[in-house]
């Protein structure tokens, strides 16, 4: 059965190491797109991503994460930093 357990655990490993987008290294970010859309459910609980792009605002490399509550239509726009993963003040639109 260890060898069975090992195999799993080696191929999971490898496809979590494929799953970091090369783009997003090769662009300077620290943080992943997908580290970035954890960071922002987890302050954002009962939520889903809707559209995550990462840009450049006033000099600094910022993943935007938009967000949408499940309750409701409400869109909101998380700023995460690249390069730090710390989270920015969100930004609500109405849709």
């Amino acid at each position: 059965m260890k060898p069975i357990s090992l195999s799993g655990l080696s191929l999971l490993l490898t496809l979590s190491l494929l799953s970091a987008s090369p783009s997003d290294r090769k662009s300077g970010a620290r943080i992943t797109k997908n580290e970035a859309e954890h960071i922002a459910l987890q302050h954002h609980p009962g939520s889903r991503v809707t559209a995550a792009m990462l840009e450049t605002v006033q000099g600094k490399l910022v993943w935007s994460i938009e967000i949408m509550q499940s309750q409701s239509k409400l869109v909101t726009a998380v700023a995460v930093d690249a390069m730090s993963g710390q989270i920015a003040a969100p930004k609500k639109d109405g849709h």
